[in-house]
């Protein structure tokens, strides 16, 4: 085929993406997706509900009157959101070249689908079901399609948008944004760190508002509208990195909150904590109200439960709290006493959570199975449903659930992705005890940890298993069993890369090698984009003139070594993997750094972390390229 036929068939494919395309029936689901890992529920119809899975590439539509499985219907890719209206699911795809999908609930077809940039994510619909907004997470960005005409708009947000619900009269989108944006302190003695909503106008799809959250806000999961319009609640963490991580109890180090804002003045009414002063309720997630406006339902992803909260009551003592704003204070785990229930569920790790006529219905993403809970009958009955069967679990999947679950914690409190979110980082800057009190750090991402050693930014552990003992031991204060760490670090050895939203993700690259040393930056399997022509040369430039690989070499982009890296310090760092590095600022070991240009530019005076004073304006746009397409 010839350059220009290529050409042309790439942009006859694409034009079919972009606009609505005839029926389909994806392939049907095989052995390797054992998993369903569901990650939304919702009712569909009067008697139906419909739960979305995120690692099983398929819907499964359950009859909520019996409690049983009926039907399931495959999709093309892994799901990453789900809206219904009406017999139609609107489900987005978790690609690199993402994809909204309208899938007909009665035939099981996919009617119509779009291309709607990088890994989407919370499809929200208008009203008349004319607009679907999805929030495009690594890219930083809200979209807007029409359904009809296949138009689309965007609008910047803040950073890492994961969740959305319309304001009033679908006027204002609300977008939880996941983790903080850190931004240069006016106190180097008292940082300010902390996550944001962001507030769009829907119609001119533009920003109009930030609502910052308390100091400390970070991992955002979850956002709703209140039934009478005049409130939106979003769940999320409340970290205390500010004081050494000397203990837990208490909620020391995290509490878990839920923080309410207005929708007229688009102020914070509140901010308050859903634990209880010995019980943490950990990592909250998913959350919605009743039908007749008078619970909030909140999951509990780390504690296994939901809470079922007295909004009105919720509303008045919220407004009583905010008077004290004093957050890590004994007083503010009072607050949801004598109105709350805790309800533990027959599964692990709820995420997603729905309610109708009565009842609650959460989904077990570790546990591949649903708990209906009866809110009219005193006390709550629960009963547990299977979503179909499924294979046991492997020890990495096992490893996962560990890494979540914060009942390995004191009074439950945190779990160790409270403060690395899908084995991340949350952007804080934490005093650690493992190599001093006063030596603040930024939190790593733990991607490609077992692979790299030494652990931490020092170096103090010797590999990632010890890193995961010792952290449970030291920042969970238990003490592991040799099975969960063990399942912990083949978590981390198989953690899934999420391909750069830099790549062009139009024409996708394959995979050059099956081998395990490039499992990481091109993972047999895993769709990934191409370098754009800046970032070709500026993988010349990494190689070659800059001199970047001599201490970060493919496959592994780190050469496993503890370096002076000229920050003035004489203190001898672990040089970490630049794979993912465009996701984790801020930079350098204190955080000094708040983007990857400051991080080769103006920290790096002695040149000792490449040449970077020696090339142009042009070669360092071409170097950033590259590093932003690991």
């Amino acid at each position: 085929m010839t350059r220009s036929l290529a050409l042309l068939a790439f942009f006859f494919a694409f034009a079919l993406l972009s606009n609505p395309v005839t029926a389909t029936q994806p392939d049907s689901p095989t052995a390797a997706d054992p998993c369903l890992a569901p990650i939304a529920v919702a009712p569909l119809g009067d008697t139906d509900l419909v739960v979305l899975g995120a690692e099983g590439k398929r819907l499964v539509i359950v009859d909520r009157r019996q409690g049983e499985p009926v039907r399931t219907i495959s999709l093309p890719a892994e799901g990453s959101g789900m809206a219904v209206r009406g017999n139609l699911l609107y489900v987005t795809t978790n690609e690199p070249a993402g994809r909204l999908l309208e899938v007909n609930a009665d035939s099981g077809l996919v009617q119509r689908q779009w291309r709607i940039g990088h890994c989407p994510c919370s499809p929200v619909l208008t009203a008349d079901a004319r607009t679907a907004f999805v929030a495009n997470r690594f890219q930083d960005l809200v979209r807007a399609t029409d359904l009809e005409t296949g138009a689309q708009r965007t609008a910047k947000v803040i950073r890492e948008p994961i969740a959305l619900t319309l304001g009033p009269l679908g006027k204002r989108l609300f977008v939880a944004n996941h983790i903080p944006l850190v931004r240069p302190f006016l106190d180097d003695e008292n940082p300010t760190m902390y996550s944001e909503v962001s507030v769009v106008d829907a119609q001119r799809m533009k920003q109009i508002a930030a609502i910052e959250l308390p100091n400390g806000s970070q991992g955002l999961r979850g956002i709703a509208l209140a039934p009478d319009g005049d409130c939106v609640a979003v769940t999320h963490v409340m970290s205390n990195f500010v004081i050494p991580t000397m203990e837990v109890a208490g909620g020391a180090m995290n509490r878990n909150a839920l923080s309410l804002i207005r929708t007229d003045s688009l102020d914070l009414l509140a901010t308050v904590m859903l634990d209880d002063p010995e019980l943490g309720a950990a990592n909250p997630w998913g959350l919605c109200f009743t039908d007749d406006g008078l619970n909030l339902v909140v999951s509990h992803a780390g504690t296994h439960e939901i809470s079922v909260i007295d909004w009105p009551a919720l509303e008045e003592r919220a407004t009583e709290r905010n008077a004290a704003a004093e957050y890590f204070d004994h007083d503010s785990l009072t607050t949801m006493q004598g109105i709350r229930r805790r309800i533990a569920l027959p599964l692990a790790g709820p995420r997603a959570v729905c309610t109708a006529g009565g009842m609650v219905y959460a989904a077990g993403y570790f546990s591949d199975n649903l708990a209906a809970v009866d809110l009219r009958k005193q006390p709550p009955t629960v009963t547990a449903w299977e979503l179909g069967p499924h294979a046991s679990a492997s020890l990495a999947r096992q490893g996962e659930q560990y890494f979540n679950d914060a009942t390995l914690c004191l009074q439950h409190w945190q779990s160790c992705a409270t403060c690395h979110p899908d084995g991340r980082a949350d952007a804080l800057y934490w005093d650690l005890l493992n190599d001093g009190v006063g030596n603040t750090k930024n939190t790593k991402s733990l991607l490609m940890a077992p692979l790299t050693p030494p652990a931490m930014s020092r170096g103090v552990r010797k590999d990632a298993g010890m890193a995961v003992a010792s952290g449970i031991r030291h920042i969970q204060f238990a003490e592991p069993s040799e099975e969960q760490a063990d399942a912990i670090e083949h978590y981390l050895l198989e953690m899934k890369v999420v391909p750069s939203p830099y790549l062009n993700a139009d024409l996708p690259e394959t995979p050059k090698t099956d081998s395990p040393s490039c499992a990481k930056c091109h993972a047999p399997g895993v769709p990934r984009g191409s370098l754009t022509e800046s970032a070709r040369r500026g993988k010349q430039l990494f190689e070659g003139k800059a001199g970047c690989a001599a201490c970060h070499p493919h496959p592994y982009f780190t050469s496993m070594k503890t370096v002076d890296a000229g920050l003035g310090t004489g203190i001898a760092y672990d040089i970490p993997s630049l794979v993912g590095v465009w996701r984790t600022a801020p930079y350098l070991h204190h955080g000094d750094s708040l983007s990857l240009e400051e991080t080769i530019t103006d920290y790096n005076h002695l040149q000792m972390r490449g040449k970077t004073k020696e090339l142009s304006e042009k070669e360092l746009a071409d170097l950033l390229e590259y590093l932003r397409s690991l």
